[in-house]
Order: structure tokens, then sequence, then C-alpha cells
């Protein structure tokens, strides 16, 4: 049985060679990728307040809220001071800003389990900053 012969490939005009083709197409796909990366940092950094590998800022966004540090007075307190005025357990909620070289741990005061609606956020978050030190940040907005 003969050997069915190879399909050829498609001859492009001398003046279009293939390697200008692969080239233009790796340049597309290139040009795509940086859109999409820019795209991307401008998202977080309108979310997050900060740009990608910075720390927290004087506002937070956790929950699907915004959260302000208000810069006042007392800024840092210790574990005591705010379990004292949390009106419910302060548990860890996870760190903050997500994409950093060293993000700090987010705490907030939630309402226990059977109170607690898919929709509530807690009125105080709290970064710790250093060893025993946390910064509280309040709600913005209403309800």
């Amino acid at each position: 049985m003969p050997a069915s012969p190879v399909p050829a490939l498609p001859v492009l005009p001398p003046r279009f060679p293939r390697a200008r083709l692969w080239t233009m197409v790796g340049g597309g796909l290139l040009g795509l990728a940086v859109l999409a990366a820019g795209i991307l940092v401008v998202w977080y950094r309108s979310t997050y307040n900060v740009w990608p590998g910075e720390q927290a800022s004087q506002r937070v966004h956790w929950c699907g809220r915004d959260y302000d540090g208000g810069g006042g007075a007392d800024p840092v307190q210790t574990w005591r001071q705010i379990s004292a005025q949390a009106p419910w357990p302060i548990r860890p909620e996870g760190s903050y800003p997500p994409l950093t070289w060293s993000p700090q741990r987010l705490f907030a005061a939630v309402y226990p389990a059977a109170d607690r609606s898919p929709y509530s956020c807690a009125e105080l978050v709290y970064l710790r900053t250093g060893p025993d030190q946390y910064r509280t940040y309040s709600l913005l907005g209403g309800p």
C-alpha cells in the first residue's frame, strides 16, 4: 500500500515570512498581557487604597466595605484595650492587604454566628501593626 502524501503547509507570499507572522502574534499577546496587568493594578489600587506591595494606608477594605483609620489621638492600642471595648469576641479575619511583602493580620469583632447574616460587617476592624499593637479602623458610610 503506498504511503499517503503529507499535506503541504500553505505557502505565504515571500514578502510576509512565517517568522514575521509569529513575531506579530507574540507582540500582540504580550501587549494584551501588559494591558491586563495594568487593569488589574488599577483595580487593586481602587479597591484596597494602596498599590500592590504597599502596606495598609489610612483606609482598609474588608467585607466589601471601606474602613477609615481616622488618625485620632490614640490610633495604636493594645489587645486588652480593643478587647475591652468590643461588644463581641474579636477574631482574626485574614491578612491585609492581600498583595504585599509583609501583610498585617486583620481582626474584627463580628456578630455571634447565630445572629450573623451574610451581609453583616463589623463596625470596627483592627490591623496588627506590631507586637501587641493594633490600629483601629471604623466603618465608613451607613449600613
